[in-house]
């Protein structure tokens, strides 16, 4: 893969000002693309997590939801790559949210699909979640595997990644579907657990956990970003895929929280066992990455504790801020 290949093409990404996304544009403004972020509310102010792209990406207006505006964005700005991050990502408020869930989810990814008919596009790059594996199967995760997700938000992007396929099966379009597993890195709102956990022992503060038994993989964020990437770019023979993009390591939540105490001098030990698990809890969950490593050429770069250690850097220069929303409680956070 070339700079030369993103050079001055025009990038189509929604969800853009999302964790994953501002990571995504960094990515793609690095390589000299041309950044079109879809937002559904722009005002004079940036989103927050873009602020420092703001005389490097355009910001450009259009509802997921709103068939119309998706169209009449696509004719103007004629993207050669999509990437559609765009979407309701909270699991757990899901299912408080079941039709924010499936109107932007569903309903959107199909509007965005529709309205990019006879544009003459290069990829579309669709972003899944490990979730979609729900708790069917053996770990670790194949693509082949059979789903059974276990949230609306899961179901909602299984549904969507469904039309894709669809789509690309009967009209050939060329779309790759990604499913990223759990991902971490600066930028990412308080009530995920990795900065929960950073943020609670800058402020002195234990936090709250179960009993952390369950396991997950968990990837730096540029490393994800840059599987988005490759699979933009990796041609006719990723067109169709469903790819995995994570690390294949499992670790429990409560080994992960334990590293981060011990990385951070002074920091309170958290309260296992203080929550119950959601009544959905998968208790395994990783994947196996052959098929990225296969057709994308991608593995991750940042080994946990490296990926870590830049993390915890970030939200501490955050609080040394004094004003930083990184540093919200949780419940206060309202992306």
């Amino acid at each position: 893969m070339s700079e030369s290949s993103l050079r001055d093409a025009v990038c189509l990404v929604t969800g853009a000002g999302g964790f994953i996304g501002s990571h995504l544009c960094d990515r793609l403004v690095e390589e000299g693309a041309q950044v079109l972020a879809m937002s559904s509310q722009v005002s004079r102010l940036l989103p927050a997590r873009l602020t420092h792209l703001a005389d490097r990406v355009e910001i450009v207006e259009a509802n997921l939801q709103d068939t119309a505006a998706v169209r009449l964005l696509v004719e103007r700005v004629r993207p050669r790559f999509v990437f559609h991050l765009g979407a309701y990502t909270h699991v757990g408020r899901s299912f408080d949210h079941v039709d924010e869930s499936l109107q932007t989810n569903v309903a959107g990814t199909v509007n965005l699909l529709c309205g990019l008919r006879g544009c003459d596009y290069e990829s579309f790059v669709y972003a899944g979640t490990s979730e979609i594996y729900g708790g069917a199967g053996e770990v670790p995760f194949r693509e082949d595997a059979v789903v059974a997700p276990l949230s609306p938000y899961a179901v909602s992007k299984y549904a969507g990644e469904q039309y894709c396929r669809m789509f690309h099966e009967a009209y050939g379009w060329p779309i790759v579907m990604v499913r990223p597993f759990n991902t971490y890195g600066p930028r990412q709102s308080p009530d995920r657990v990795i900065p929960e956990l950073i943020v609670g022992a800058l402020r002195g503060e234990p936090v709250a956990m179960t009993s952390g038994t369950q396991t997950r993989e968990f990837n730096y964020v540029t490393d994800i970003a840059d599987g988005f990437i490759r699979a933009a770019l990796a041609g006719r023979g990723a067109h169709g895929a469903i790819i995995n993009l994570g690390c294949s390591e499992e670790h429990s939540i409560r080994q992960i929280a334990e590293r981060i105490t011990a990385m951070m001098d002074g920091a309170p030990a958290p309260r296992f066992a203080a929550l119950s698990h959601r009544p959905t809890e998968i208790w395994r969950m990783f994947c196996d990455n052959t098929r990225a490593r296969a057709l994308l050429g991608w593995a991750p770069h940042h080994r946990l504790d490296e990926g870590l250690r830049l993390t915890i850097d970030f939200y501490a220069t955050e609080q040394r801020r004094g004003d930083s929303a990184y540093l919200l409680a949780p419940s206060r956070w309202s992306r």
